[in-house]
């Protein structure tokens, strides 16, 4: 996996609307929380985050530990919470069968990722490029698509 592409970006907090699920080794509710918020999204439309062009700023499966502090998930990255959502502004109201997540300003690293790789491309990261770049995880890794270009990436909190 080397030579994966990356970039660092600063962050201000992050608000998203979403369905929300806890995911473990056992049963990962990822997708089917996906589904969810899919199904049900003519609900939420009108709040998301909008670009200058009409399309949405973008769609987060915004990842916290159990505590909902925004650590990273325990039992080897398979146990934590999980929201498949739309950013919004933080002021949005949640509509009711919605859940609100408002994820702390920060430095992420930030690679494309597809599915097909997603698992190898995670696993390097954690535990080489970070570590090479001497940077340390500081908090829950999140999925990203940008629905203008249809790229999906992977936001890797990180500090010294």
């Amino acid at each position: 996996m080397k030579n994966v592409q990356y970039e660092m970006f600063d962050l201000p907090e992050i608000a998203i609307i979403g369905k929300e699920g806890l995911c473990t080794k056992e049963k990962n509710t990822a997708q089917d929380l996906w589904r969810q918020a899919n199904s049900d999204f003519r609900e939420i439309a009108d709040l998301g985050m909008k670009n200058a062009d009409g399309s949405f700023v973008g769609f987060w499966g915004a990842m916290s530990d159990e505590t909902l502090s925004f650590l990273p998930w325990t039992d080897d990255f398979s146990r934590g919470l999980y929201l498949a959502g739309v950013e919004v502004y933080e002021d949005t109201p949640v509509p009711d069968g919605w859940v609100k997540w408002v994820m702390p300003a920060r430095k992420y690293l930030v690679t494309e990722v597809h599915s097909e790789s997603y698992r190898e491309l995670f696993e390097y990261v954690i535990k080489s490029l970070i570590p090479e770049l001497g940077l340390r995880l500081a908090g829950a890794v999140c999925d990203f698509t940008e629905p203008a270009t249809g790229q999906n990436k992977l936001f890797f909190p990180v500090e010294c």
